[in-house]
């Protein structure tokens, strides 16, 4: 039997529990987390070098993580289906010298320049749909063959030729800014990320890319097509990844047959740093913009460090495996990062 003085007892916890209970759950969101590693590596870096902390700095960091915001914010949506794509730096790349050539000898304008960028990932990002979502290939293999042939089809447009005359009318979006250490270009960019994030958390298709990353069989059954998920989601990553060649001629005023190909990994990085599970089915677009600029934030201060070029890869490559260990200790202790929209969750505990 419960008496008075136990009830009266027991009560007084219940606050402090959901307090413990909220900062539970804002230490294991990992765009939390990871902003406050991008406080510490920014304060560490500016007490060794001030000039760290200028505008000027700042808004180099945010552009130079732009283009690798939206390979990785592509690269989240194929990994939350539990896929991965490969050839997301070499579809940027392929689709920044198509457009960059035609800005260079048409004259293109800003518009139709992301507009065809948009159809150039598009139709290269069919290529992946198709191989795995209707050929059925393991994702890493249909699109190590596809990083392949997109990485020849450069050599093979460029024709020993490259990018080198932007306009500045299209070139300042990279370097002006509309705030200290705020570049326009961010800005153009924060709108995908916003549009990303509605779609992920507040539409059907985006509980059901969470869904088929978590359990495949449990959405087909559910009465999810999951392979058509599959297809959407390469389809999606390779828009993004051609808008992401158009960033990058933005911000480096160029394109040669070569550009592109490190940043396959480095997108990768950049979204399990951000939150995007390699198993699926946890993460979301804020993540992958957070670890885009975490990424961006750590090599320059390596840079400043003097830390030699070789060993910047490795710095990454021990980031990434931090970020797999934290996933993997966090699902042990059954603590997931975050699995979604509020109402997948529910429906999975009903």
């Amino acid at each position: 039997m419960t008496t008075a003085r136990n009830v009266q007892t027991a009560s007084p916890a219940r606050p402090e529990l959901a307090a413990g209970s909220r900062w539970s759950w804002l230490l294991r969101r990992r765009e939390i987390l990871v902003s406050a590693a991008i406080v510490v590596v920014v304060a560490a870096s500016t007490a060794a070098h001030p000039y760290f902390w200028s505008s000027s700095n700042i808004a180099f960091i945010f552009a130079d993580s732009v283009v690798i915001a939206f390979l990785a914010l592509g690269e989240s949506f194929v990994m939350l289906g539990r896929g991965i794509d490969l050839s997301v730096g070499a579809i940027m790349g392929l689709s920044a010298i198509v457009v960059g050539f035609r800005i260079q000898n048409d004259g293109m304008t800003l518009l139709p320049a992301v507009a065809l960028g948009a159809v150039v990932g598009l139709v290269l990002g069919l290529g992946n749909a198709v191989l795995v979502g209707v050929v059925r290939l393991p994702p890493i293999i249909a699109t190590l063959g596809t990083l392949s042939v997109y990485s020849g089809l450069e050599f093979v447009v460029t024709n020993g030729n490259q990018v080198d005359t932007i306009p500045s009318s299209m070139t300042n979006l990279g370097s002006d800014t509309v705030l200290p250490g705020i570049p326009v270009i961010l800005l153009l960019t924060l709108p995908f990320v916003l549009v990303s994030a509605l779609v992920l958390r507040h539409t059907r298709f985006g509980r059901s890319i969470y869904a088929v990353g978590d359990d495949a069989e449990a959405a087909y059954r559910a009465g999810i097509g999951v392979q058509r998920v599959l297809f959407s989601t390469y389809l999606i990553c390779g828009v993004l990844s051609g808008l992401g060649g158009v960033a990058f001629l933005i911000y480096t005023s160029g394109a040669s047959s070569t550009t592109g190909l490190g940043d396959n990994l480095t997108a990768i990085a950049a979204a399990i740093i951000g939150g995007t599970a390699l198993t699926g089915g946890v993460g979301g677009a804020f993540g992958a913009l957070v670890g885009s600029v975490f990424l961006t934030v750590t090599l320059t201060a390596m840079s400043f460090a003097h830390v030699a070029d070789v060993w910047q890869p490795a710095g990454v490559g021990v980031l990434v495996l931090l970020a797999v260990v934290y996933d993997s200790r966090s699902r042990r202790r059954g603590g997931r990062v975050w699995r979604g929209p509020k109402r997948q969750r529910q429906r999975g505990a009903s």
